[in-house]
């Protein structure tokens, strides 16, 4: 199955501009899969399970907002603790599901897209009848120390790059590529295995305008401020869980997938040897394998 062509959500506007979340549906009758990337990533991320999966499931794959093709609004209405934070995601993804009409849907995610699975489950009760089940990539869902790229964009080198001249003299003497790069890197137990235009395309991404504001608001909001009710809320998950992560994930480590299985006791772990923090991307057939037998299991 091909990659189908992107549409277009309006989900308000900001000073007289749209702000759009741009998405991916292969309408396929089949039981849907919302999957939702991570953070400083997109869409694109899933193109290599879409094949394997498309005639599974009905494969909903959107853009954040701040990420991808989305809008980049700067949202001066909100406070700046909810610029690109989870519990903005998570409304925007609630008008997504309803828009689609999806009435029974897994939420798979990987790293920001994962916690924000579990996000939506603990956070949208609202949600839980549609909710069928959660498919878990690496996810971001324990307080942990920031990775060091994070903490720069986060920081004032984000502040930074947010600044045209700034910016232009970072590409200039390729800091920016630099730091792009091993970032890319970081998220791949073997960089051999990194797709292809990974790294040229998310290097163009970050010349996008309003795209390293988005970038730095959303790491800045990466902890919701009630952390300690989210956490507690793991354990009241009933819905089907499958947890997969790489064994030599060096962002999010894979020691957590045991203290999620702890929380949530049903949940099925599956470690994936010689893999890091991009299953999707460093071991796509794997990762669609454990899906579909998940699925085809009642989860």
């Amino acid at each position: 199955m091909k990659v189908p062509a992107p549409e277009a959500l309006s989900l308000g506007q900001e000073e007289g501009e749209p702000i759009q979340m741009v998405y991916q549906d292969s309408r396929t009758p089949a039981p849907a899969l919302l999957m939702l990337h991570g953070l400083f990533d997109q869409r694109g991320t899933w193109d290599l399970i879409w094949p394997l999966l498309g005639d599974r499931f009905r494969l909903v794959a959107p853009d954040l907002v701040g990420f991808g093709a989305s809008s980049k609004p700067r949202l001066r209405h909100c406070p700046p603790g909810q610029r690109y934070s989870l519990a903005m995601h998570a409304g925007h993804l609630l008008q997504l599901i309803r828009h689609l009409g999806l009435e029974r849907v897994v939420l798979a995610g990987n790293s920001l897209g994962g916690g924000l699975a579990l996000y939506l489950w603990c956070s949208c009760p609202q949600l839980r009848p549609a909710i069928s089940g959660l498919a878990l990539l690496a996810p971001a869902c324990y307080p942990q120390p920031l990775p060091g790229y994070v903490r720069q964009v986060a920081g004032w080198p984000g502040a930074l790059l947010d600044q045209r001249p700034f910016q232009w003299l970072a590409f200039r003497l390729g800091i920016a590529q630099r730091l792009i790069g091993q970032t890319v890197r970081r998220c791949f137990a073997d960089p051999a295995r990194i797709p292809p235009g990974v790294v040229d395309q998310a290097v163009a991404r970050l010349r996008e305008p309003g795209v390293s504001y988005a970038y730095r608001s959303a790491a800045r909001n990466l902890l919701p401020p009630d952390w300690e009710i989210l956490l507690r809320g793991y354990r009241e998950v009933s819905c089907p869980v499958l947890v997969i992560w790489g064994e030599e994930d060096r962002v999010v480590p894979a020691v957590l997938a045991r203290r999620l299985q702890a929380d949530i006791p049903h949940a099925a772990v599956r470690l994936i040897p010689g893999c890091g923090h991009a299953p999707q991307l460093e071991c796509p057939a794997l990762v669609a394998g454990a899906l579909a037998a998940w699925a085809g299991r009642g989860g």
